[in-house]
């Protein structure tokens, strides 16, 4: 007797409704994990114009530590990430944490950008004290914006100065573009700018870096300009602003971050 064996078809849709089940399926788990590997991460925007010692590079280039690397690697840490460095020109730094391409920005303000709302902002923290440097043989100017009218100011590219904005714009004041500090200074010493406006910090790392050239400068007593600077986080960003707000306040209130402006000669002002 021939034994007759049938096998039992699953109808189309059936078969259908499981396929789209198991795509769908797949599809979550691999967003899912996507999250989760985004969230093993922090991509921090670095301003690759910055210099020592907010930030230092190696003779490769390559980032090896300053103020700043280390400040973002204690906000990664206390959000058991792993810190991603990022360098940017000033000019791509917004375009690139608006995009989602890096989280965060720290040393940075509201008031340096076009919109700030396009971005969430943590609580102020790290200072910048910014001051004007003139040649020795040059009256030192302290009262801003009124001393540099007519002058030619080094500046760096990109960058925004509040305090002498309408004058530039009316054309009572010219400033000078360059790429970085060390630029900045060889174009004070050659009789191409008048002055020069940077922060306090890059001016001491300057001379500490150059320490025949201090003598050849005097550095304005009265700051050109003082901003408790932020951290920008983008909105597209799988962190969340609460996350590192929480972690920055935790290093002001535990000592981390005035012990780090200490290692790298800075202070609260």
């Amino acid at each position: 007797m021939t034994r007759v064996v049938t096998t039992k078809v699953l109808p189309a849709a059936a078969n259908h409704g499981r396929c789209v089940f198991q795509m769908t399926f797949l599809a979550v788990t691999l967003s899912v994990a996507s999250q989760v590997q985004a969230q093993d991460q922090l991509k921090i925007a670095g301003f690759e114009t910055l210099s020592d010692p907010l930030i230092i590079f190696d003779k490769q280039h390559q980032l090896v530590g300053g103020l700043l690397k280390e400040y973002t690697d204690a906000i990664a840490r206390g959000l058991d990430a792993k810190p991603v460095y990022l360098p940017y020109s000033r000019r791509r730094i917004e375009p690139a944490v608006l995009s989602g391409e890096a989280d965060l920005v720290c040393y940075h303000s509201p008031q340096w950008v076009d919109q700030p709302t396009d971005f969430a902002w943590t609580i102020p923290n790290l200072p910048q004290t910014e001051r004007v440097v003139v040649r020795k043989e040059t009256v030192v100017p302290n009262e801003f914006p009124d001393d540099l009218q007519g002058k030619k100011i080094a500046t760096q590219i990109g960058y925004h100065y509040a305090a002498i904005a309408p004058d530039l714009a009316a054309g009572r004041t010219t400033r000078v573009d360059m790429t970085d500090v060390p630029s900045m200074f060889r174009l004070l010493a050659l009789g191409g700018a008048d002055a020069l406006i940077t922060s306090e910090s890059e001016i001491a790392g300057y001379f500490k870096k150059f320490p025949d050239k201090h003598a050849l400068y005097s550095v304005s007593k009265t700051p050109f300009s003082v901003v408790y600077t932020q951290c920008a986080l983008s909105l597209k960003s799988p962190w969340k602003i609460e996350q590192i707000n929480r972690i920055v306040h935790r290093l002001q209130e535990n000592g981390t971050q005035d012990r780090l402006m200490r290692k790298y000669g800075l202070s609260e002002k």
